[in-house]
């Protein structure tokens, strides 16, 4: 039986993190990304929401030390 889920496209930049990083650890890529998604979501309560709206370009890390030089 086909599976039909929604696969979602990845920035070019966190395939290529995913494969290098998947590459250290011998594992698939995919299996990483999975593993990785649900340490994350496994952090997350009711009351806190599972994802965080971004204005940032994708792939770009905000800068989290606001007014550091």
């Amino acid at each position: 039986m086909p599976r039909n889920l929604y696969s979602p496209r990845l920035s070019d930049d966190v395939v290529r993190l995913l494969y290098r990083e998947g590459q250290r650890r011998r594992i698939p890529m995919t299996r990483l990304a999975d593993d990785l998604l649900r340490q994350s979501l496994e952090q997350t309560t009711p009351d806190t929401p599972v994802l965080h709206l971004c204005e940032d370009e994708p792939g770009v890390i905000p800068n989290r030390q606001a007014g550091a030089a």
